[in-house]
């Protein structure tokens, strides 16, 4: 009888584990961070150009991949995660466009971003 509770409180203690919602946060932190090269990936493969006649510019939205993941207990119990990371705006320049595309982007504003997320049936939430 004993080594049947202790099977069932060892089951149902790894069942909490598993479902606990700071365990998953990492994870989907981390997937939230390969969008963002993802999408700065297509910026920068769309950027939108402009003449002033004797330089060409263009700029696009890139990010950091240096970043933090905390999470915390929000109100009426909801978990709630924090991903803090740099959104970065680069330019590129040159003298017509096919040059510009091929120099290496300059950053030229920085913005620290944090993106806030809570937990509801069974998934972190935007």
């Amino acid at each position: 009888m004993r080594v049947l509770a202790l099977l069932i409180l060892l089951s149902v203690t790894a069942v909490a584990r598993a479902e606990d919602p700071a365990d998953s946060f990492p994870q989907f932190c981390d997937a939230w961070i390969e969008k963002l090269a993802a999408r700065e990936r297509d910026n920068a493969a769309h950027i939108k150009w402009e003449s002033d006649g004797s330089i060409v510019k263009g700029d696009y939205l890139g990010y950091t991949h240096e970043h933090t993941c905390i999470t915390k207990m929000g109100t009426q119990s909801t978990p709630v995660g924090k991903i803090i990371y740099r959104e970065i705006k680069y330019e590129k320049l040159g003298p017509t466009v096919e040059e510009a595309e091929h120099t290496e982007a300059r950053p030229v504003e920085t913005t620290e971003i944090t993106e806030i997320f809570r937990y509801a049936g069974g998934k972190w939430i935007y």
